[in-house]
């Protein structure tokens, strides 16, 4: 359907147990490609929206006497298992719920780790977004004009009155969880979107980073597996997505793909996954992963993942562009991809947001 137009800083411990390939060093000299040779094409740029205060709400709140209860319209989460003290710490902003749905958007910021928030460059939150959380929810959170999700909502390819829009402030969507955990909480990610379907729902939009990126990929994954939402076009956006390759998250395995575009002196890269055959039915999905591959923290071996095609990954990637999936490299850290408009240098900043904001967007441009 066609609309008219109108970080992550989530580790710092380091991980002990170390996988293969970890901590490694790597060949600094890019070697011949091995995948499939994409295009990239200049981004356009794309103007800033305008900042807006939101509730950001507990999927299970706590009341008076320390009592957890499912947030109404966020039952979803409790039911797909996963513990309260888990679930009370996930935080969502409904930035707008009309009844009719077009579309969906939903878009989230990378893992939190510390007693502060963080800057996200997709959802717009600033570092101390949660400084008035209760055990119900976080009023007069702020979110940036100049973030992807404001940027979106300001361009209007997914109009107001027709577009359920909703930003995850906090996923709790941590590296370290074990994998069944973070299976329910994917279920309960799922199911609560799946809850906001209408009869009308022709699009949906994920967008994330780092750990983000991975719960958005996930939660594609799941959505594409359902024969029941066919007829819905699916778009995912991938800011340097961290998924835990020692635990096969989206495929991944303990197998590095060099970034060809590493800085000198950097081990950049992204563990090799087939994403292909993570997503056996690619009818009406679209997915944009940009990758740096810095490693999150050092010696963690916690970093993006990298598609290849083929028998095995290369040694060195290129970038891809496979129709149903595109991925381009980018030279920088890691935290710059998720907040590109707070952590580059001044003089990098215009050069990071073309390569990575507005590059998302001029890819989304090109289908809507």
């Amino acid at each position: 359907m066609r609309f008219e137009r109108s970080s992550i800083g989530f580790l710092s411990a380091v991980v002990l147990a170390l996988g293969p390939g970890c901590g490694q060093p790597e060949p600094e000299s890019p070697e011949a490609p091995g995948e499939q040779q994409g295009t990239r094409t200049s981004a356009l740029s794309y103007p800033n929206g305008s900042s807006r205060t939101v509730v950001s709400k507990r999927v299970v709140s706590k009341d008076g006497s320390g009592n957890y209860q499912a947030a109404p319209g966020f039952e979803q989460f409790r039911a797909a298992g996963a513990p309260d003290g888990d679930l009370h710490n996930i935080r969502i902003a409904e930035v707008d719920a009309p009844l009719t749905r077009e579309a969906l958007v939903v878009m989230s910021a990378g893992q939190k780790i510390s007693s502060s928030g963080h800057n996200s460059g997709v959802t717009g939150q600033g570092a101390s977004w949660d400084a008035t959380c209760d055990a119900v929810s976080c009023p007069n959170v702020t979110l940036d004009g100049r973030s992807l999700a404001m940027k979106l909502r300001t361009l209007g390819w997914f109009p107001t009155g027709s577009t359920y829009l909703a930003v995850v402030n906090d996923n709790n969507f941590d590296h370290l969880f074990d994998s069944g955990k973070k299976q329910q909480l994917v279920n309960g990610f799922v199911g609560w979107l799946q809850a906001q379907v209408r009869p009308e729902t022709r699009s949906i939009y994920l967008a994330g980073s780092s750990r983000g990126g991975c719960l958005v990929m996930r939660m594609a994954q799941a959505l594409r597996a359902n024969p029941a939402y066919d007829g819905i076009d699916l778009y995912v956006s991938s800011f340097d997505g961290v998924c835990k390759y020692s635990q096969g998250e989206l495929g991944t395995f303990g197998e590095k793909i060099n970034n060809p575009v590493r800085p000198w002196g950097t081990f950049y890269g992204g563990w090799a996954t087939d994403l292909s055959a993570q997503f056996p039915r690619k009818g009406r999905l679209r997915i944009y992963h940009i990758a740096g591959g810095e490693e999150v923290a050092p010696a963690s071996g916690i970093r993006a993942f990298s598609a290849y095609s083929g028998s095995s990954p290369p040694s060195t990637g290129s970038d891809l562009d496979w129709g149903w999936y595109k991925q381009t490299w980018v030279r920088w850290q890691h935290k710059e991809i998720g907040n590109p408009y707070t952590e580059p240098s001044t003089s990098d900043q215009p050069r990071v947001i073309s390569e990575t904001l507005d590059a998302q967007l001029t890819w989304l441009d090109g289908f809507l």
